[in-house]
């Protein structure tokens, strides 16, 4: 447990140091959208690298990504790509510049909204920022979570049509993840510091935890979640 404390901390410091280095030519203000269209891709892999900031992922959009990013960081706009490789769309959505100035009031908000037409395994992983990701609606077929400094919310709630793993890693910050009552949902969790808050859920032992439809609904949910530290609330939701 010291040795992840201790890398923690690490990245902590880290982060704040790489703030401080960011080079003086000042920020070029911009607010401008993103839009990746349909083509026949079956299913969808979705990585979104994100540095500093507010970001807000949801479902809905009309093509396979629409979004709006509102910055005044130099380099601020991410940059985009799409990949169609054997009816399997490849989506990378990155931050260009990893370290930002202290010196500066900052906005770096990234608005992004994801199809809910075809399968989508989604990785996200944020820096210093607040994480809004309300993916009910999202076909999800895998979720990984990468937050490092910085307050997360994940809304996973409403009717799911197939089953899938979670992976969660949160640093610093607190967290609420909200899962739907009706769907089966197995919790692993295993925690530095942090404090984690199970209402309405089984315990089975060994920080593992289920709801009461699980192994009694034809669709799973399995998270793997490590906590560093912060607060992190398992919430059950109709």
């Amino acid at each position: 447990m010291r040795k992840s404390l201790l890398a923690i901390l690490f990245v902590v410091l880290a982060a704040m140091v790489g703030i401080t280095l960011y080079n003086w030519l000042g920020p070029s203000e911009g607010s401008n959208e993103i839009s990746i269209e349909k083509d026949q891709a079956e299913s969808l892999d979705v990585e979104i690298d994100f540095s500093i900031g507010n970001l807000v992922v949801a479902g809905g959009a009309t093509e396979w990504v629409d979004g709006q990013v509102d910055t005044n960081l130099k380099k601020g706009y991410p940059s985009v790509t799409y990949k169609n490789k054997r009816q399997v769309g490849s989506i990378e959505i990155q931050q260009k510049k990893k370290t930002f100035t202290l010196f500066q009031k900052q906005r770096n908000d990234w608005d992004l909204l994801l199809t809910n037409d075809v399968p989508v395994s989604l990785d996200i992983d944020t820096g210093i920022s607040d994480s809004n990701l309300n993916l009910s609606g999202i076909q999800l077929s895998h979720l990984s979570v990468d937050a490092g400094v910085g307050d997360t919310s994940i809304d996973l709630s409403g009717e799911w049509k197939e089953s899938f793993e979670v992976d969660v890693d949160l640093g610093v910050g607190d967290a609420d993840i909200h899962l739907p009552k009706g769907t089966g949902v197995k919790l692993i969790v295993s925690k530095g510091i942090g404090k984690v808050t199970t209402k309405d859920f089984i315990s089975q032992g060994e920080d593992v935890y289920v709801n009461e439809a699980y192994g009694q609904s034809d669709m799973t949910i399995t998270i793997e979640v490590d906590i560093g530290v912060g607060k992190v609330d398992f919430l059950l939701v109709d």
